[in-house]
């Protein structure tokens, strides 16, 4: 099997609750195409990175620093 593509699809929802009840989502989905010497778990975690930077930011976090990344593979 050859893997030249990698996407990633990053999402979060936040609610908010009393008084007034309210749903907020805000999701990513980044593809790119593995270019020679790249492999498939480096562009990974560089588009979760971006993913979940971007997500944040659309919260109004502030941006997360490469240790706190969280990748859950």
């Amino acid at each position: 099997m050859k893997i030249d593509r990698v996407t990633v699809r990053y999402g979060e929802l936040r609610s908010s609750g009393f008084p007034s009840f309210s749903n907020e989502r805000h999701e990513l989905e980044l593809s790119a195409v593995l270019e020679q010497g790249e492999t498939a778990s480096e562009v990974k975690n560089v588009l979760t990175s971006i993913c979940k930077n971007t997500v944040k930011r659309e919260f109004g976090d502030k941006k997360l620093s490469e240790n706190q990344m969280d990748i859950p593979f």
